[in-house]
């Protein structure tokens, strides 16, 4: 992928992904363009209606908030293969490009994303994201450089309650165990999982519109209540580098791990992973972009692909970046 000139200068340098390497994050300058931000708007404001511009292969077994869940955090996943605004913007050159430089990888590819709203809150409590990483919930990946991009599709001050990282947390032990995403006791969450000596490694991580911040999978992370005066929109981009590949993972049971992605993905005759599920002519094409038409909740089933190869072969650091 050739990378523009502009493009290029807002990509991390040499000391910027040794900071992610001994931090666990990265947060960008304003690197999306506000026409891409507000064309990615439309996207929520679609699914939550129930529009589809396709379908996935499965119905069930991961979040997707529907109206009757009522007035708490909006959490749908795989939005960015039934949107196609939302598809854009995970599609975006610089989003791809930056998690290349940081995990040091020649191929990122999208593994899941979550599209999460969060209402205001004027009582003394509100809905919270609660301490989780991200990689406890990927047990059947071989990588341990995956990462997310954290994107708010709007100015995000601390009073909304952006994502909060313990810094360096992804360096530490016993963190495979943390799917805690929906707990709504942070303190008592903070206590048990963090402790009183991390505390003052907590960073709040405030963003304008159209900055980004990566984070490592094993990055310990949550959000506070949202005390704007707006629901809280973002989208989490759940990233792969070129190297993970699915392997079979037994849980405290004895039983194999199992997530959406592995109904989303071609098996051999062996049952293993092999690759991209790819819309066959019964099912349909994914429509091109400017000629996709929204089906509702009963519209015919449109197979589309899992995987979207987000960025190949990221540019070198610049050498004036280099130390």
């Amino acid at each position: 992928m050739r990378l523009s000139p502009e493009v290029e200068r807002l990509l991390p340098g040499e000391k910027d992904v040794a900071f992610y390497e001994e931090h666990g994050y990265y947060v960008t300058p304003k690197a999306l363009p506000d026409d891409v931000i507000d064309a990615a708007i439309r996207g929520p404001e679609h699914h939550w209606a129930g529009e589809r511009d396709w379908r996935l292969l499965v119905s069930g077994g991961f979040g997707d908030w529907k109206p009757s869940d009522g007035d708490t955090i909006r959490n749908s996943e795989y939005t960015a293969l039934q949107n196609r605004e939302i598809r854009a913007l995970g599609q975006h050159a610089i989003i791809g490009a930056i998690a290349g430089r940081l995990t040091r990888s020649s191929e990122i590819r999208l593994w899941d994303d979550q599209l999460v709203s969060k209402p205001p809150s004027a009582g003394p409590g509100g809905p919270v994201v609660g301490w989780h990483t991200d990689s406890a919930y990927w047990m059947t990946c071989t990588s341990e450089d995956m990462l997310t991009a954290w994107i708010p599709l709007h100015d995000c001050p601390v009073e909304m309650g952006p994502v909060i990282y313990v810094d360096g947390s992804h360096q530490g032990p016993d963190t495979e165990s943390m799917r805690t995403f929906n707990s709504q006791d942070l303190e008592a969450l903070e206590r048990r999982l963090i402790g009183e000596e991390n505390k003052s490694l907590k960073r709040v991580i405030a963003l304008r519109k159209g900055q980004m911040s990566f984070h490592h999978c094993r990055m310990i992370h949550g959000s506070d209540v949202n005390r704007g005066d707006r629901p809280r929109t973002s989208i989490a981009l759940h990233l792969q580098d070129g190297k993970n590949r699915h392997r079979m993972f037994l849980n405290e049971r004895g039983e194999p791990w199992h997530i959406t992605n592995d109904d989303l993905c071609r098996k051999d005759a062996n049952g293993h992973h092999t690759a991209i599920r790819r819309p066959s002519p019964s099912s349909g094409r994914p429509m091109a972009p400017g000629k996709a038409r929204r089906s509702g909740p009963t519209g015919a089933p449109r197979e589309v692909p899992f995987q979207l190869v987000m960025a190949r072969r990221p540019p070198r650091p610049r050498p004036e970046d280099c130390p």
